[in-house]
């Protein structure tokens, strides 16, 4: 009985037109615009950027300038020369200038928070998703980054820098700033006396930046391709509850419930009926976004069981706002939620802007809601994860739809109530 119930809602949908440009037009619109618009912003730009950037340093700097001295006096160089050196080692001081000089800075402090943590606390950092990166600094950095620039020996010295890919910008920013303070070193004079080249000083190359990231970055289309999709998925839900309620006004449901069929079925169309247009509408969403924008889905199983699960969680509000339309004998509940709820759950699922980047709490907040959720779990997707990482998510959706179908029987009313 439930099947003609999902051909019902969907011809009535395609004898919609209006509707139809609203879920699937506008979203490819919007992708378009945004995605060209602020790709500048997805590639990089700080403003209202805030990162929280952990430091572990295995080396002791002073002792490496001191074994650095002890060094250049075993060489038996001139008295000048080796002066010089000595002088340049002291004030080529890389991780204080990191600290002081670079993270120190008035501009990046109040975009940055650096902090000094225990190298034990390593593993634990990597799996903390406050931080948006964490810097390594390895043992005798300072002496190795001090024999390359002024004794130019082979670069050896390497900053390690682990990047929490699940957040789109911050990681980026922190990643620039190491490259140049890297070209900083590289390019710096420090000394200029007898017996020693300032070219040979300024082409020297003292360390190198690896970057340990098993995820792939977010460009501005793949970005708000998810983001769209995500938000207009929950517009079915809203137009469906009203088609529902309007039925109830022709006396299309009453003829339903005489015909002997039960108002679980009814209701149970509904749900199943925002779950296949859903379905279908992400397949269009994307398969478009694929075609046009080069957006590629290299997990499909993960794919599709995310859009699978978001369906199921959009399906649950359907038929809670279809619910409590007939409860309160109008449609103010899917205006209401279509034309505010929406917004909001988009602002806080990230879908214009990613509002994680600036506020952790919002961040969590956001991946509360349905569209926050299968929003994270695409973008990470995107970036190569394995299913396992993002299991967590399909299985709220899951929850979270269960939840909503349930307050949704509780809330339809009874055969015997009057609607």
């Amino acid at each position: 009985m439930i099947i003609p119930f999902i051909k019902k809602d969907l011809l009535v949908l395609l004898r919609n037109p209006q509707e139809l440009l609203v879920l699937v037009l506008m979203p490819l619109i919007l992708i378009a615009i945004l995605g060209f618009a602020l790709g500048g912003v997805m590639a990089g730009d700080t403003t209202s950027i805030s990162a929280k950037v952990a430091f572990i340093d295995h080396s002791d700097e002073q002792k490496d300038i001191d074994n650095f001295v002890h060094k250049v006096k075993a060489k038996g160089m001139l008295q000048e020369a080796e002066t010089a050196l000595i002088q340049g080692a002291d004030q080529l001081r890389p991780i204080q200038i990191l600290l002081e000089e670079v993270f120190g800075s008035k501009e990046l402090k109040e975009i940055v928070e650096l902090e000094q943590v225990k190298p034990e606390q390593l593993d634990e950092l990597k799996k903390d998703d406050q931080y948006s990166a964490v810097i390594e600094i390895p043992e005798n950095y300072t002496f190795e980054v001090l024999s390359s620039a002024l004794l130019d020996e082979p670069a050896t010295a390497t900053i390690k820098l682990y990047k929490n890919e699940g957040k789109e910008i911050s990681p980026k920013v922190v990643e620039d700033v190491l490259v140049n303070f890297q070209k900083q070193m590289t390019s710096m004079t420090v000394v200029g006396k007898a017996g020693i080249q300032l070219e040979a000083v300024g082409s020297a190359k003292v360390g190198d930046i690896e970057t340990v990231s098993e995820r792939e970055p977010i460009n501005s289309l793949q970005y708000y391709s998810v983001g769209m999709s995500v938000m207009f998925i929950m517009f079915i839900a809203s137009h469906l509850g009203s088609f529902a309620y309007r039925e109830k006004q022709l006396q299309v449901y009453n003829r339903i419930i005489l015909s002997n069929t039960s108002r679980w079925s009814y209701l149970g169309g509904i749900f199943l009926s925002v779950m296949v247009i859903s379905i279908v509408q992400q397949a269009i969403l994307y398969g478009v976004t694929s075609l046009i924008f080069n957006v590629v889905w290299k997990d499909l199983v993960g794919f599709f069981l995310v859009n699978l699960s978001l369906s199921f969680a959009i399906g649950g509000v359907g038929a809670l706002l279809t619910a409590l339309n007939f409860r309160i004998d109008s449609e103010g509940v899917s205006n209401f939620f279509g034309n505010v709820i929406v917004a909001i759950f988009a602002f806080l699922g990230g879908s214009f802007t990613p509002i994680g980047e600036t506020s952790p709490f919002i961040g969590i907040l956001g991946n509360f809601t349905p569209n926050g959720a299968g929003m994270t779990a695409l973008l990470q997707l995107l970036q190569g994860v394995e299913l396992s990482e993002i299991d967590h998510h399909i299985f709220y959706l899951i929850g979270f739809g269960l939840v909503m179908l349930t307050a949704a029987v509780f809330s339809f009313p009874k055969r015997g109530d009057a609607i």
